[in-house]
């Protein structure tokens, strides 16, 4: 998801609010797209101009309050642009043109989607329109926009990528916050090994020209399901992922969503040479137990 910023958003009707680059984005349920953001999402944050960072949502908090509006004074529209150099200084969709809109307030619910020291600013500059090209649907109007990631395998979009990659792993949303349960909150210890698969599986769909490369050499067909559904179909390293030249298709496997999280925990395995499966004990009694055995 690509957001954008600040006082350059599109219609000066909507007052906004105050972004914090590094640590939240507010918006509000009036937002087109605004149910399309979810914990765990990772979001490109632009002005008009450039890249300004890249982010993983670890929570997102709501609050019903009232927002403040500007409106034309003729029609009471919203849909007003501020003119820099022309008089009147304003003028609305409809084609109204005034010196002052009139305010207004509306009750909203507000969202903060939160990183909370998952974020990493862009070094150097990434042109916006980079990011532009990998939105299926751009809309100039709209400050969300979904981003398809393997259009940014190409040009300086791509660094986007790494910086994804090397995004903090210390909060990844693995446990509840205080205002979401009457216990103590969860403490990540360091030492947890979920650490290690965290690590492994945070980026695995993300890696667009590797999984459509392995898409390919099998068919959309997991490897050791043959469930077809693309949506669940991910990019599984063979050999742990060190770097860009791992990932090339013989080092991969397709296979399902949940399958993938038992292949990096090691619970379930692969035979790289006779592609035969084998189950952990811990697995008995699952409903994995079809799968075990098979040469596929």
């Amino acid at each position: 998801m690509a957001l954008s910023l600040g006082a350059e958003r599109e219609y000066a009707g909507n007052v906004g609010y105050d972004d914090e680059l590094d640590t939240v984005y507010r918006y509000d349920d009036y937002v087109p797209n605004h149910l399309q953001v979810a914990k765990g999402d990772l979001l490109i944050l632009c002005d008009r101009k450039a890249v300004l960072g890249i982010a993983r949502i670890s929570r997102i908090s709501s609050s019903e309050e009232l927002k403040k509006l500007r409106r034309c004074p003729e029609c009471r529209i919203a849909t007003i642009k501020e003119r820099k150099k022309k008089r009147p200084s304003f003028r609305c969709r409809d084609g109204h043109e005034f010196d002052e809109p009139v305010p207004d307030e509306m009750p909203i619910v507000k969202y903060e989607a939160h990183y909370d020291g998952v974020f990493q600013r862009v070094p150097g500059h990434i042109p916006v329109q980079a990011v532009r090209r990998a939105c299926p649907n751009y809309n100039p109007q709209l400050s969300m926009q979904k981003v398809e990631l393997e259009h940014l395998e190409e040009g300086p979009a791509k660094l986007l990528l790494r910086l994804a990659e090397a995004l903090p792993e210390a909060i990844l949303g693995l446990g509840l916050m205080a205002e979401d349960s009457s216990e103590e909150p969860y403490v990540l210890d360091e030492r947890d090994e979920r650490r290690r698969i965290a690590r492994q599986i945070r980026e695995r769909r993300g890696q667009g020209l590797f999984r459509q490369e392995l898409r390919e050499r099998f068919g959309d067909t997991c490897l050791v399901t043959r469930c077809r559904l693309p949506d669940l179909l991910e990019a599984a390293h063979i050999s742990p992922y060190r770097g860009e030249k791992d990932n090339h298709p013989s080092n991969g496997l397709l296979l399902r969503a949940d399958i993938h999280t038992l292949f990096d925990l090691d619970l379930l395995g692969i035979n790289p040479e006779t592609l035969q499966v084998s189950l952990h004990p811990r697995l008995s009694g699952m409903g994995y137990e079809d799968f075990g055995g098979s040469e596929k």
